[in-house]
């Protein structure tokens, strides 16, 4: 079986923003790639679509495994960068892949980090209510 086009397209996007997800031309990368499966993941062709749901799965949790891992290593984290990582975890909400396990536990940690930075210089009070507000979204 040939793979279609798209899924080959979408395959080289993938890869090339996995090695560069840090960076704004890799989550471009990711986000091209990721529209691609999209598509091909509400079409018809159900051989496609699974080919395209497991290429989904798999760089998923590579990239998700890879932030985990940089968010355990690094406390320090700059807030530019957390707001990159951000939008990289987003680009994946947005689509019809299935996130794995670990994602929720990503996002969380981002964003309790960005408050943390967003925060500095307030009342112990507001970013204690910050917090909770992001517990309460995260239940």
């Amino acid at each position: 079986m040939t793979e279609a086009r798209e899924l080959s397209a979408a395959r080289e996007h993938l890869a090339r923003g996995e090695a560069s997800y840090r960076s704004a031309a890799g989550l471009a990368e990711l986000e091209l790639g990721i529209g691609l499966l999209d598509d091909i993941m509400l079409g018809n062709d159900k051989t496609q679509q699974t080919v395209a749901a497991n290429i989904a799965k798999t760089y998923t949790t590579r990239i998700y495994r890879s932030i985990g891992a940089l968010l355990a290593a690094d406390a320090a984290i700059p807030e530019p960068q957390l707001e990159h990582l951000f939008k990289v975890v987003l680009a994946f909400d947005q689509s019809e892949i299935e996130l794995p396990d670990s994602a929720r536990a990503v996002k969380i940690e981002i964003a309790r980090r960005l408050i943390d930075r967003y925060y500095e210089g307030h009342s112990a009070e507001k970013k204690r209510q910050a917090l909770e507000q992001l517990t309460k979204i995260a239940e």
